[in-house]
Protein backbone atom coordinates (compact mmCIF):
# COMPACT_ATOMS: atom_id res chain seq x y z
CA UNK A 1 0.00 0.00 0.00
CA UNK A 2 2.86 2.38 0.83
CA UNK A 3 4.16 1.52 -2.69
CA UNK A 4 1.63 2.26 -4.29
CA UNK A 5 0.84 5.36 -2.29
CA UNK A 6 3.87 6.68 -3.13
CA UNK A 7 3.86 5.92 -6.61
CA UNK A 8 0.27 7.56 -6.96
CA UNK A 9 1.83 10.92 -5.51
CA UNK A 10 4.57 10.91 -7.84
CA UNK A 11 2.30 10.71 -10.91
CA UNK A 12 0.11 13.41 -9.60
CA UNK A 13 3.25 15.41 -9.07
CA UNK A 14 3.94 15.00 -12.58
CA UNK A 15 0.67 15.35 -14.26
CA UNK A 16 0.10 18.97 -12.48
CA UNK A 17 3.07 20.58 -11.76
CA UNK A 18 0.76 23.87 -11.06
CA UNK A 19 -0.26 22.04 -8.02
CA UNK A 20 3.10 21.65 -6.86
CA UNK A 21 3.99 25.08 -7.70
CA UNK A 22 1.06 26.66 -5.82
CA UNK A 23 2.88 24.93 -2.48
CA UNK A 24 5.28 27.35 -2.44
CA UNK A 25 5.39 31.30 -2.16
CA UNK A 26 5.60 32.49 -5.45
CA UNK A 27 9.01 34.94 -4.32
CA UNK A 28 10.03 37.96 -5.96
CA UNK A 29 12.18 40.87 -5.75
CA UNK A 30 10.49 44.01 -6.22
CA UNK A 31 11.76 47.70 -6.41
CA UNK A 32 15.46 47.56 -5.66
CA UNK A 33 18.07 50.38 -5.02
CA UNK A 34 21.74 50.32 -4.30
CA UNK A 35 23.86 47.47 -4.42
CA UNK A 36 21.65 44.10 -4.15
CA UNK A 37 23.36 40.72 -4.62
CA UNK A 38 21.96 37.46 -5.04
CA UNK A 39 23.55 34.64 -4.31
CA UNK A 40 21.47 31.70 -6.17
CA UNK A 41 20.35 28.70 -4.34
CA UNK A 42 22.02 26.39 -6.59
CA UNK A 43 26.14 27.27 -5.60
CA UNK A 44 26.26 29.31 -8.80
CA UNK A 45 28.07 32.88 -9.02
CA UNK A 46 26.35 35.79 -7.71
CA UNK A 47 23.97 38.09 -9.51
CA UNK A 48 22.71 41.78 -9.01
CA UNK A 49 19.42 41.92 -8.05
CA UNK A 50 16.85 43.18 -10.23
CA UNK A 51 12.97 44.31 -10.06
CA UNK A 52 11.16 41.45 -11.10
CA UNK A 53 13.21 38.51 -10.83
CA UNK A 54 11.75 35.46 -9.23
CA UNK A 55 13.61 34.37 -6.03
CA UNK A 56 14.00 30.56 -4.83
CA UNK A 57 14.09 28.66 -1.60
CA UNK A 58 18.07 28.64 -0.55
CA UNK A 59 18.68 31.77 -2.45
CA UNK A 60 20.20 34.76 -0.25
CA UNK A 61 19.53 38.42 -0.76
CA UNK A 62 22.39 40.67 0.31
CA UNK A 63 22.10 44.43 0.47
CA UNK A 64 24.96 47.05 1.21
CA UNK A 65 25.58 50.35 2.29
CA UNK A 66 22.75 52.53 1.51
CA UNK A 67 20.48 49.90 -0.88
CA UNK A 68 17.46 48.04 -0.44
CA UNK A 69 15.13 45.31 -1.81
CA UNK A 70 12.16 43.96 -1.47
CA UNK A 71 10.79 40.38 -1.28
CA UNK A 72 6.97 39.91 -2.42
CA UNK A 73 5.41 36.83 -1.87
CA UNK A 74 2.31 36.14 -3.98
CA UNK A 75 1.69 39.85 -4.52
CA UNK A 76 0.33 39.70 -1.25
CA UNK A 77 3.19 40.30 1.31
CA UNK A 78 6.12 42.19 1.19
CA UNK A 79 9.25 42.15 3.08
CA UNK A 80 11.45 44.76 2.74
CA UNK A 81 15.42 44.08 3.42
CA UNK A 82 17.20 47.45 4.83
CA UNK A 83 20.90 48.15 3.61
CA UNK A 84 23.74 46.22 5.33
CA UNK A 85 21.63 43.12 5.80
CA UNK A 86 21.78 39.25 4.77
CA UNK A 87 18.78 37.30 4.31
CA UNK A 88 18.12 33.56 3.12
CA UNK A 89 15.27 32.26 1.98
CA UNK A 90 15.47 29.17 3.94
CA UNK A 91 12.04 27.70 3.10
CA UNK A 92 9.38 28.79 0.89
CA UNK A 93 6.69 26.29 1.64
CA UNK A 94 3.50 28.19 2.42
CA UNK A 95 2.31 26.19 5.01
CA UNK A 96 5.60 26.62 7.28
CA UNK A 97 8.15 29.20 5.97
CA UNK A 98 11.23 30.32 7.40
CA UNK A 99 13.57 33.29 6.18
CA UNK A 100 17.20 33.67 8.06
CA UNK A 101 18.37 37.42 8.68
CA UNK A 102 22.07 36.63 9.48
CA UNK A 103 22.80 40.44 9.53
CA UNK A 104 21.04 43.54 9.59
CA UNK A 105 17.76 44.78 8.80
CA UNK A 106 13.71 44.23 7.62
CA UNK A 107 10.16 45.39 7.58
CA UNK A 108 7.64 43.14 6.69
CA UNK A 109 3.86 43.38 6.02
CA UNK A 110 2.80 39.49 6.05
CA UNK A 111 -0.95 38.74 4.86
CA UNK A 112 -3.47 36.82 6.95
CA UNK A 113 -1.76 33.50 6.74
CA UNK A 114 -4.32 31.23 8.62
CA UNK A 115 -3.25 27.91 9.22
CA UNK A 116 -0.42 28.30 7.48
CA UNK A 117 3.11 29.49 9.20
CA UNK A 118 6.12 32.16 8.49
CA UNK A 119 8.88 32.64 10.40
CA UNK A 120 11.78 35.04 10.45
CA UNK A 121 15.11 33.26 12.03
CA UNK A 122 18.04 35.32 13.53
CA UNK A 123 21.11 34.29 15.21
CA UNK A 124 19.49 34.60 18.59
CA UNK A 125 15.68 34.43 18.02
CA UNK A 126 12.51 33.40 16.03
CA UNK A 127 9.94 35.35 15.32
CA UNK A 128 6.59 33.37 14.41
CA UNK A 129 3.93 35.55 12.48
CA UNK A 130 -0.03 34.49 11.13
CA UNK A 131 -0.29 37.98 9.31
CA UNK A 132 0.85 40.96 10.52
CA UNK A 133 3.19 44.70 10.69
CA UNK A 134 6.85 43.55 12.42
CA UNK A 135 10.58 44.64 11.84
CA UNK A 136 13.66 42.59 12.87
CA UNK A 137 17.28 43.70 13.50
CA UNK A 138 20.20 41.96 15.00
CA UNK A 139 23.72 42.47 14.87
CA UNK A 140 24.60 38.65 15.35
CA UNK A 141 25.08 38.65 19.14
CA UNK A 142 21.30 40.34 19.74
CA UNK A 143 18.41 40.82 17.97
CA UNK A 144 15.40 43.23 18.35
CA UNK A 145 11.57 42.52 17.28
CA UNK A 146 8.90 45.18 17.78
CA UNK A 147 5.16 44.55 15.97
CA UNK A 148 3.86 47.87 14.75
CA UNK A 149 -0.25 48.75 14.35
CA UNK A 150 -1.45 45.02 13.40
CA UNK A 151 -0.92 41.47 14.40
CA UNK A 152 1.23 39.71 16.71
CA UNK A 153 4.13 37.79 16.94
CA UNK A 154 5.72 35.17 18.80
CA UNK A 155 9.70 35.43 19.84
CA UNK A 156 11.44 32.42 20.93
CA UNK A 157 15.52 32.65 21.87
CA UNK A 158 17.78 30.42 20.45
CA UNK A 159 19.01 29.51 24.04
CA UNK A 160 15.96 28.72 25.12
CA UNK A 161 13.63 30.36 27.86
CA UNK A 162 10.07 31.27 27.92
CA UNK A 163 8.10 32.74 24.66
CA UNK A 164 7.01 36.21 24.51
CA UNK A 165 3.55 37.32 22.56
CA UNK A 166 4.30 40.52 21.05
CA UNK A 167 1.09 42.69 20.50
CA UNK A 168 0.20 46.05 18.16
CA UNK A 169 3.05 48.16 19.20
CA UNK A 170 5.54 46.31 21.36
CA UNK A 171 9.01 44.90 21.10
CA UNK A 172 11.47 43.00 22.66
CA UNK A 173 14.58 42.02 22.57
CA UNK A 174 17.15 38.97 22.53
CA UNK A 175 20.66 38.77 23.62
CA UNK A 176 22.59 36.00 22.81
CA UNK A 177 22.65 32.83 24.96
CA UNK A 178 19.34 34.27 26.79
CA UNK A 179 15.49 34.35 26.39
CA UNK A 180 13.04 37.30 24.91
CA UNK A 181 13.01 40.31 27.58
CA UNK A 182 9.52 40.88 28.60
CA UNK A 183 7.34 42.76 26.18
CA UNK A 184 7.72 46.84 26.17
CA UNK A 185 6.20 49.78 24.37
CA UNK A 186 7.56 50.03 20.89
CA UNK A 187 10.94 52.35 21.18
CA UNK A 188 13.43 51.23 18.83
CA UNK A 189 11.36 50.84 16.09
CA UNK A 190 9.11 54.19 16.67
CA UNK A 191 11.49 55.74 13.86
CA UNK A 192 9.92 52.98 11.39
CA UNK A 193 6.51 53.55 11.73
CA UNK A 194 6.30 55.64 8.89
CA UNK A 195 8.52 53.67 7.00
CA UNK A 196 5.81 50.79 7.46
CA UNK A 197 2.98 52.18 6.71
CA UNK A 198 4.65 53.51 2.69
CA UNK A 199 5.41 50.04 3.05
CA UNK A 200 1.56 49.47 2.89
CA UNK A 201 0.98 51.86 0.42
CA UNK A 202 3.58 50.25 -1.74
CA UNK A 203 2.20 46.44 -0.92
CA UNK A 204 -1.34 48.15 -1.95
CA UNK A 205 0.01 49.40 -5.51
CA UNK A 206 2.11 45.83 -6.30
CA UNK A 207 -1.04 43.82 -5.70
CA UNK A 208 -2.68 45.76 -8.75
CA UNK A 209 0.00 45.21 -10.97
CA UNK A 210 0.90 41.16 -10.24
CA UNK A 211 0.73 38.56 -11.98
CA UNK A 212 0.89 34.91 -11.42
CA UNK A 213 3.78 32.94 -13.33
CA UNK A 214 3.38 29.73 -14.48
CA UNK A 215 6.19 27.28 -13.44
CA UNK A 216 8.04 27.10 -16.73
CA UNK A 217 7.53 31.23 -17.02
CA UNK A 218 9.72 31.89 -13.82
CA UNK A 219 12.47 29.80 -14.77
CA UNK A 220 13.18 31.17 -18.14
CA UNK A 221 12.05 34.88 -16.13
CA UNK A 222 15.02 33.58 -13.62
CA UNK A 223 17.63 32.48 -16.24
CA UNK A 224 17.12 35.20 -18.45
CA UNK A 225 17.06 38.29 -15.21
CA UNK A 226 20.45 36.28 -13.89
CA UNK A 227 22.40 35.96 -17.19
CA UNK A 228 21.46 39.68 -17.81
CA UNK A 229 22.71 41.08 -14.32
CA UNK A 230 25.69 38.65 -14.34
CA UNK A 231 26.46 40.29 -17.31
CA UNK A 232 25.97 44.02 -15.72
CA UNK A 233 27.43 43.03 -12.78
CA UNK A 234 30.36 42.07 -14.72
CA UNK A 235 30.83 45.10 -16.34
CA UNK A 236 30.46 47.48 -13.30
CA UNK A 237 33.46 45.19 -11.38
CA UNK A 238 35.14 45.96 -15.07
CA UNK A 239 34.27 49.49 -14.99
CA UNK A 240 35.47 49.62 -11.08
CA UNK A 241 38.62 47.98 -11.75
CA UNK A 242 39.30 50.48 -14.56
CA UNK A 243 38.45 53.38 -12.16
CA UNK A 244 40.82 51.81 -9.44
CA UNK A 245 43.49 50.93 -11.80
CA UNK A 246 43.19 55.35 -13.08
CA UNK A 247 43.02 56.23 -9.65
CA UNK A 248 46.35 54.48 -8.88
CA UNK A 249 47.90 55.39 -11.90
CA UNK A 250 47.57 58.98 -11.20
CA UNK A 251 48.48 58.24 -7.27
CA UNK A 252 51.68 56.63 -8.82
CA UNK A 253 52.51 59.53 -11.09
CA UNK A 254 51.51 61.98 -8.76
CA UNK A 255 53.96 60.45 -6.22
CA UNK A 256 56.28 60.29 -9.11
CA UNK A 257 56.51 64.02 -9.85
CA UNK A 258 56.25 64.79 -5.92
CA UNK A 259 59.71 62.62 -5.70
CA UNK A 260 61.33 64.48 -8.82
CA UNK A 261 60.50 67.74 -7.33
CA UNK A 262 62.17 66.79 -3.95
CA UNK A 263 65.53 65.75 -5.94
CA UNK A 264 65.37 68.43 -7.62
CA UNK A 265 64.88 70.89 -4.79
CA UNK A 266 67.62 68.80 -2.93
CA UNK A 267 69.60 69.75 -6.52
CA UNK A 268 68.81 73.62 -6.21
CA UNK A 269 70.01 73.64 -2.50
CA UNK A 270 72.92 71.82 -2.89
CA UNK A 271 73.93 74.13 -5.64
CA UNK A 272 72.82 77.16 -3.31
CA UNK A 273 75.44 76.05 -0.05
CA UNK A 274 78.43 75.33 -2.97
CA UNK A 275 77.76 79.00 -4.38
CA UNK A 276 77.85 80.01 -0.26
CA UNK A 277 80.88 77.74 0.27
CA UNK A 278 82.61 79.45 -2.36
CA UNK A 279 81.98 82.95 -1.54
CA UNK A 280 83.20 82.50 1.82
CA UNK A 281 86.33 84.61 2.25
Amino acid sequence: MKLIAATLALLLASAFPLLAQETNWDARLGAVSGDVTIFPADGSPETSGEAGMPLEQGDRVVVGDGGAAEVALDGTSLIVVRANSDLKLEKTAKGDSTFFLAVGSLLAKIQKLGTQSLRVRTPTAVAAVRGTEFGVETDGEASHVGVFDDGKVEVEGLAGGKPELLRANQETSVLKGAGPGHAVQLQRFVARRAQMRAQGRRLAALKTKWKALPPAERRAARAKAIERMRENRKKLIEKRSAIKKEAEDRRRQNLQKNQQRRQEDLRKMEERRKKARGNRP
